[in-house]
């Protein structure tokens, strides 16, 4: 099974998705508006959103001061 990072945004969001040799695209139907296209990787089975830069864990970009004051 494969998983496709499309966005926590678009959770029961009736889409359709279009694939062909290497990407897989995701469309929303109601709005025509391509959510994400991803590269089709056999050897992996997250599929990350190629539309969006790599991102980080919310907190995983606070400094240490930052996270003494949360505590």
């Amino acid at each position: 099974m494969h998983h496709l990072g499309v966005g926590a945004a678009h959770a029961r969001q009736r889409v359709l998705a279009i694939d062909d040799d290497t990407t897989v695209t995701v469309i929303a139907l109601d709005t025509a508006e391509i959510l994400s296209t991803h590269l089709i990787e056999p050897t992996k089975t997250y599929w990350r959103n190629q539309q969006r830069a790599p991102g980080r864990w919310p907190r995983s970009s606070l400094t240490k001061s930052h996270m003494s004051r949360l505590r």
